[in-house]
C-alpha cells in the first residue's frame, strides 16, 4: 500500500445508521455546530472514535470547508480530541497532523436518537441544528412554548425562530400553532430503546483503530 492510500484510510470512517445526542448539549453548541456534531458522530467506529478531515466533514454537512475553520476549537468544548501523525507524500514534510474525535457517552439525564436520514433533508445547517434543539426540549413531540418563549429558551431572536419554524413546516417536520410546536420527525427520530451507542467509549490505541473507508452513501 502506498503513502497516499495509507493517508486516505487513516483519516476516514464509515457511516453508522443513527446518532444519540445528549440533552445536556442543548446549550453547549449553537445551531449549525450541533448539526455538525451530529454529522461527525455518524462516522464513529465501534469504539466511538471518529477520524475525519475537516474537508470530509464539510462534504457531509454540505458546506464549504471555510465554514468549518473553527470546528476543532468548538468541538474541543464538548468532546475529547487527540491529534496523531500520519505520513504524507510531501517534498519537505514526512508527516501531517490529524484529529481523532472521541464521541461522548450517553448521558443518564436523557438523550435523543436521530437517524442518518436527517442528512438527506433539504434544509440549511442552521435550521437542521435548530430542529435538533427542538427535539431535545420536546415533551412527547410537543414543545409547549410560544415562538417568543422558544427564542428565549434557546437564546435566539424571535424573528429567527419564526423563520426557521416556517421552513420546518414547509419541510413537513413541524406543525404550527400559537402556543406550541408539534414536531413531526416521523422516521427520523428513533426510539431510544433502539439506540446502540454504549454508555462508555474505549480509549484510543493503535490496536483499536482499524483502517476503514469513508462512505457518503445516503
Amino acid at each position: 500500500m502506498n503513502v497516499t492510500q495509507r493517508r486516505f484510510l487513516n483519516s476516514t470512517s464509515t457511516r453508522t445508521h443513527n446518532v444519540t445526542i445528549n440533552k445536556s448539549m442543548l446549550n453547549a453548541l449553537n445551531e449549525p455546530d450541533l448539526y455538525r456534531f451530529f454529522c461527525l458522530s455518524l462516522y464513529r467506529n465501534r469504539y466511538y472514535n471518529v477520524r475525519l478531515r475537516i474537508e470530509d466533514i464539510a462534504k457531509i454537512t454540505g458546506e464549504k470547508e471555510s465554514a468549518l475553520k473553527n470546528f476543532n476549537k468548538i468541538m474541543d468544548t464538548v468532546l475529547i480530541r487527540k491529534r496523531y501523525l500520519i505520513p504524507i507524500n510531501h517534498p519537505v514534510y514526512e508527516f501531517t497532523m490529524r484529529s481523532l474525535y472521541k464521541i461522548p457517552a450517553i448521558d443518564n439525564e436523557g438523550f435523543i436518537t436521530l437517524s442518518h436520514k436527517f442528512t438527506q433533508v433539504n434544509l440549511s445547517v442552521k435550521v437542521k441544528g435548530y430542529y435538533i434543539k427542538l427535539l431535545l426540549i420536546a415533551e412527547n413531540g410537543i414543545v409547549p412554548l410560544t415562538p417568543r418563549e422558544t427564542a428565549s429558551k434557546l437564546g435566539m431572536s424571535k424573528n429567527t425562530v419564526t423563520q426557521y419554524n416556517i421552513e420546518l413546516h414547509k419541510a413537513g417536520l413541524l406543525r404550527l400553532s400559537s402556543d406550541k410546536l408539534e414536531l413531526t420527525p416521523n422516521e427520523l427520530l428513533i426510539s431510544n430503546d433502539e439506540a446502540i451507542q454504549k454508555r462508555e467509549w474505549y480509549p484510543a490505541t493503535k490496536d483499536l483503530l482499524p483502517n476503514i473507508t469513508l462512505s457518503f452513501d445516503k
